[in-house]
């Protein structure tokens, strides 16, 4: 009796020690570290003394509440504008008879292969003042005074930011457009309801906390992304949160990096997002009690468009001409000339393969490209078998404290890239006898800890659909836990394995904010070699380096999206 008895106390507590120990270090140390640094008067946790003085001097500062509502207009409007773009294109694509739907399908989800950063140069050079291509052809065409349109400004930074955030937001809505039963529409207008009184009393209320999940998981980008508007707003000084904590951590600040500030600023930078992150759990939770999916009645009828389908689809060539024809052509033009130029017949015969050349013959580029596969790969698989352990835990297993490691894998949806990178360089800073700090090792643990909280979740859904009497059968046939894993969980949850891996190696391989605050002599990766190109100057060397992260992500991508859709082959065959 003894003997079971201590086997179920471990049974149920190793889990819990095991992934709490796991996550505490990951998730909860680099806060704590973040913490004290921001009552440290360096803001170097290990250096003498104590003060009040960061707070101090960033929230009795006027321009930290300017900077603050600067933040809250970009993610307030890139948010709505992305909503409203996905919400259109979701129902397009799953409630009506809008031709070519695979086609539609591909052109929305295809811009993920296009890295913020890039998206951003492409439009600078598309919509600048002064070089934008399309600023030249309406200028020259209808004679113009000046440049109609700016880039470098908040509306050209929101806009930029919501062609970016669609497919997120089309991914997000549209399994609810696609299991909402179209029986509830059809009594509507049985009833003699309108189409807008239908959408107002039947379609939004069902939609409601899917609309609000993937509202709350906009703002939580909106809040925390540094890419769009460090390229286009921090040369005009526009700053939102992130990129001024960029700012401040570099010699641009004024000679050395201002960690007291950074921490403070941090702060309330994270009781902000921790906010949306609860809002986004909420309405995730509430989204469950809104399934209409009916069994056998469930037979999905498309809207009739009529005279509006190819105006639809046209909408959608527009949306796909804007996030990835017109940025990517505009840098593969770039990519080709000697020096930057608008595109014009003349300047054909200086095409030239240097830049692409000068990319694959300089080692430091070739170094790069190392450390980002490396990166990617392994970052991508510690979170894809972390969060199937973590998932088993929180939804099958009877471990003490499963809340605990539910919680603490959440945590990090509202923490930053920008964040992590500076409470990481605290941390190895503090443990510089582990020698990971300047290593890719630093940037592997950055990523790890970034997308836990996806993978966590994608597999929780996986793993509560399994049936426990699949592991019961296991068990009375000998298998033990380690074997029941292998033979039964992995094999049935591997198509959500490879979805998180695909889906997080491909966002490894983008990331910028962790990276280029990261970043050293030898572990410096593509996004931050191109981030460095464009800075320094040299935007055909930028475009050059751009072009091959495009073709590397649209492998990935094509890759993610055979797998799922392999998946739903065989979820429909099941």
């Amino acid at each position: 009796m003894k003997a079971t008895a201590g086997s179920g106390f471990a049974a149920r507590w190793a889990p819990t020690v095991l992934l709490g120990g796991i996550l505490f270090y990951l998730v909860a140390v680099p806060l704590i570290v973040l913490l004290v640094s921001s009552v440290k008067p360096t803001g170097l946790p290990l250096d003498q003394g104590w003060t009040l003085s960061n707070y101090a001097r960033t929230y009795s500062d006027p321009k930290f509440y300017e900077l603050v509502w600067t933040t809250f207009r970009f993610a307030v409007g890139a948010s709505l504008l992305a909503l409203s773009i996905g919400v259109l294109m979701a129902w397009l694509v799953e409630r009506t008879d809008l031709p070519a739907k695979g086609l539609v399908r591909v052109m929305v989800i295809l811009p993920m292969a296009t890295p913020p950063l890039l998206l951003a140069i492409g439009w600078i050079m598309l919509l600048s003042p002064r070089t934008g291509f399309i600023n030249d052809v309406l200028v020259g065409t209808l004679g113009l005074e000046g440049a109609p349109f700016d880039i470098f400004s908040l509306s050209g930074m929101i806009f930029v930011e919501a062609l970016s955030l669609v497919p997120s937001t089309f991914l997000i809505l549209s399994p609810a457009f696609r299991n909402m039963d179209p029986n509830l529409e059809e009594a509507a207008v049985t009833s003699g309801a309108g189409f807008w009184l239908m959408l107002r009393r039947i379609v939004l209320p069902l939609l409601l906390p899917a609309i609000l999940a993937a509202g709350a998981f906009l703002m939580i980008v909106g809040f925390v992304v540094f890419d769009i508007p460090g390229i286009i707003g921090m040369p005009v000084g526009i700053f939102v949160l992130a990129s001024h904590i960029v700012y401040l951590a570099h010699d641009a600040a004024g000679g050395m990096s201002q960690y007291g500030l950074i921490s403070a600023i941090a702060v309330f930078f994270l009781a902000i997002l921790f906010l949306l992150a609860w809002t986004y759990q909420r309405a995730t939770r509430q989204a469950g009690r809104f399934v209409t999916v009916t069994g056998k009645n469930f037979r999905p009828r498309p809207f009739q468009l009529k005279g509006w389908r190819w105006p639809a689809f046209g909408i959608v060539v527009v949306y796909f001409m804007l996030a990835t024809v017109a940025p990517i052509g505009i840098l593969t033009w770039a990519s080709l000339m000697p020096f930057y130029a608008s595109p014009s017949w003349e300047m054909l015969q200086n095409v030239t393969l240097a830049n692409h050349e000068a990319f694959f013959s300089n080692r430091r580029a070739v170094q790069a490209a190392q450390n980002s596969v490396i990166i990617a790969v392994v970052a991508s698989t510690l979170v894809a078998l972390l969060s199937v352990l973590i998932s088993w835990t929180v939804v099958r297993s009877k471990a003490a404290g499963k809340k605990f490691i539910d919680i603490l894998s959440f945590m990090p949806i509202a923490i930053p890239g920008v964040m992590i990178g500076v409470a990481l360089i605290y941390v190895y800073l503090v443990f510089s006898w582990t020698g990971i700090y300047g290593s890719v090792w630093i940037i592997v643990i950055a990523y790890l800890t970034t997308y836990i909280s996806f993978g966590s979740r994608a597999t929780h859904g996986v793993m509560t659909q399994l049936h426990p009497d699949l592991e019961d059968a296991a068990r009375t046939s000998g298998a033990g836990w380690l074997r029941s894993m292998w033979r039964v969980i992995v094999p049935l949850t591997l198509p959500a394995i490879l979805a998180v891996w695909i889906w997080v190696l491909a966002h490894c391989m983008r990331e910028l904010s962790s990276a280029l605050l990261l970043q050293g002599n030898n572990n410096r990766t593509v996004p931050v070699l191109l981030y460095n190109y464009w800075s320094g100057g040299q935007p055909n060397r930028a475009a050059a380096v751009g072009v091959w992260l495009v073709v590397a992500m649209l492998v990935v991508v094509s890759l993610w999206q055979f797998l799922v859709s392999r998946s739903r082959v065989g979820g429909a065959k099941g």
